[in-house]
């Protein structure tokens, strides 16, 4: 399990097809559209995620100032009040189909004239997975509203601006993984904590994470979808959450940036 999940490495390319996932040189097969026949043979197995990303820059405006991205979405499944919770915070989530990637790359690729930038990672179901936005990032204040609609402010550490997901699976229908993420700063100042192990406590380095729960989200996507996770209409204010996480500036332009994240299922059978 370990090997296969340091397999996945990170690639220059548009979403394609990619090779199924080898666990000791065989093929692991991908979750079918009936997932009882995983196991029709009696086999035991062990399920697997392939996260696929991908990541664009437009000019300021273009994804928050505009509703031509967000119609090939659906913004029902992140649920109304999270919705508004992040739109007040400066994010904006959707979920699109598989089939409809094309035409949606195809906009990305029309905004900027570049391809998407495609990475990929391996997580076993339940993992947390940080995804790096913006890294080494000085001192920031940053406000927060929450869902009784009052604002709060704290200045964080310098760090790296994340979002952390975490993938889980339902083994009776292994297809839908349900996606759980929160946006984090990780401090860049670690510090030394005791953990324990299977062999005993150790002492160890690790950062310190600030997490923006009014910010967390569940969304069930079916194997083969996508999430977009993108700048929403408030971001354009200096200390919103989504101002901080997905928008840089560049030789004196701001870029806002999306992130696109398409999970696969994968099975492999345990050995007797």
């Amino acid at each position: 399990m370990v090997a296969v999940l340091l397999a996945g490495c990170p690639a220059e390319q548009e979403f394609a097809a990619l090779p199924p996932l080898t666990e000791d040189g065989q093929p692991m097969q991908a979750v079918p559209a009936d997932p009882k026949m995983l196991n029709a043979d009696g086999d035991r197995y062990f399920l697997v995620v392939r996260l696929r990303m991908a990541t664009i820059e437009v000019p300021l405006g273009t994804a928050s100032g505009t509703e031509e991205i967000w119609s090939y979405l659906d913004e029902e499944p992140v649920g109304a009040m999270r919705s508004a919770a992040l739109t007040r915070n400066g994010l904006r989530i959707g979920v699109g189909r598989g089939d409809s990637w094309s035409d949606l790359a195809a906009v990305l690729k029309r905004m900027t004239g570049r391809k998407l930038r495609e990475s990929h990672m391996l997580a076993a179901p339940g993992n947390p997975v940080p995804i790096v936005l913006k890294r080494r990032q000085g001192i920031q204040t940053i406000f927060t509203f929450h869902s009784d609609r009052t604002l709060s402010g704290a200045d964080y550490p310098p760090g790296d601006n994340l979002l952390t997901v975490s993938c889980t699976l339902d083994q009776d229908d292994p297809s839908v993984i349900t996606i759980t993420g929160v946006p984090q700063v990780r401090s860049t100042q670690r510090k030394q904590k005791i953990v324990q192990q299977s062999t005993g406590f150790l002492m160890v380095a690790k950062p310190t994470l600030f997490r923006f729960r009014p910010l967390a989200f569940q969304i069930a996507v079916p194997s083969g979808d996508f999430i977009v996770v993108g700048p929403g209409s408030e971001s354009y204010r200096p200390h919103s959450v989504g101002h901080h996480f997905v928008v840089r500036e560049k030789e004196g332009m701001e870029f806002e940036t999306v992130l696109v994240l398409m999970p696969e299922v994968f099975a492999a059978p345990l050995k007797k």
